[in-house]
């Protein structure tokens, strides 16, 4: 850009003429001239330097001048000296451009907001990024929710002996739950990888559906039978029941126990349970929730989980 000085001549009283200093500023074959009062109040408005419009924003010179050459945050150059200066006003553009950009817009998208669309599109635009941000959330709490749940589950089991039922409040909580059509030849989690699998492609095509903390369930007529047989894929969730695909679990209080899978005698836990159960006169009001959390390798690479089971009560 070409700074050109040149002046012009302006009657004051007394018919005596009295030169003024004009700055004309050239942009290609565009002169912009400034009065010399115009001038004193560009520069008074644009007062803040780039490094001092770098700190206010928190960025680096290298985005002011790259936000500059696109066109979307442009500084005032001094025609006297070609240095730029930005306006106090200008902090925040910067900050929609920088909250555009976390919504996930281009900076081609924001060069077309700032130039080319109207208010209505605008709104549209904006109102198109709040949806998906707001999606975005919901997966984000789906997220956080399926962490606590499973520290709350390993907090629930803590100081606790394996395979010695305990009686304790349970947090509310929804499942999720896929049907197990051949449940009399479903004893363990190699009889039922087609319905895991089934479970977790509809909660890929469903972004409400959760996949941790999942497990199974056995009826609890099956147990009072010791018919030790799966009759459903689970998830877990914190997050509210839709009444629809989820669904709260009954009671605030269950019968907890949990079980290494390296111990042989499993149906004994199931066993303790259900007679913990009758021998404190509580009424089950939900099927046995066997949950698997993680698991876990040794330095001697052995292979640990612990099924973590509760029965909810009355």
């Amino acid at each position: 850009m070409l700074a050109v000085l040149t002046y012009r001549c302006y009657t004051t009283l007394g018919g005596y003429p009295q030169v003024k200093w004009d700055f004309c500023e050239q942009k290609g074959n565009l002169k912009m001239y400034y009065s010399d009062d115009a001038y004193a109040a560009q520069r008074k408005e644009y007062s803040l330097s780039v490094g001092q419009f770098a700190k206010l924003c928190v960025t680096t010179r290298d985005t002011l001048r790259h936000y500059y050459e696109l066109g979307i945050l442009t500084p005032w150059v001094d025609p006297d000296n070609g240095y730029h200066y930005y306006s106090a006003s200008q902090i925040s553009s910067f900050y929609f451009i920088t909250t555009m950009r976390q919504a996930g817009c281009s900076l081609a998208e924001i060069g077309d907001i700032i130039h080319n669309l109207s208010k209505a599109g605008i709104i549209k635009l904006v109102n198109a990024r709040i949806l998906d941000l707001q999606r975005e959330l919901y997966n984000i709490n789906m997220q956080i929710a399926a962490l606590h749940l499973g520290m709350w589950i390993l907090g629930r089991f803590e100081n606790r002996k394996p395979g010695v039922p305990f009686l304790s409040d349970i947090t509310a909580m929804s499942v999720t739950s896929t049907e197990i059509r051949d449940r009399d030849s479903s004893y363990h989690a190699a009889d039922i990888a087609r319905y895991i699998s089934e479970h977790l492609a509809k909660a890929a095509e469903n972004d409400r559906l959760v996949t941790f903390p999942s497990g199974a369930t056995i009826a609890y007529e099956d147990l009072l039978r010791k018919h030790y047989a799966y009759n459903r894929v689970i998830s877990l969730s914190l997050l509210p029941a839709d009444g629809v695909t989820s669904f709260p679990i009954p009671g605030q209080r269950a019968v907890f126990c949990y079980h290494d899978h390296n111990a042989s005698d499993i149906d004994r836990t199931y066993e303790r349970m259900v007679s913990y159960i009758k021998k404190n006169r509580l009424k089950a009001c939900s099927d046995l929730f066997s949950v698997s959390l993680i698991n876990l390798y040794d330095n001697e690479k052995n292979h640990a989980y612990y099924k973590y089971l509760f029965i909810c009560v009355e």
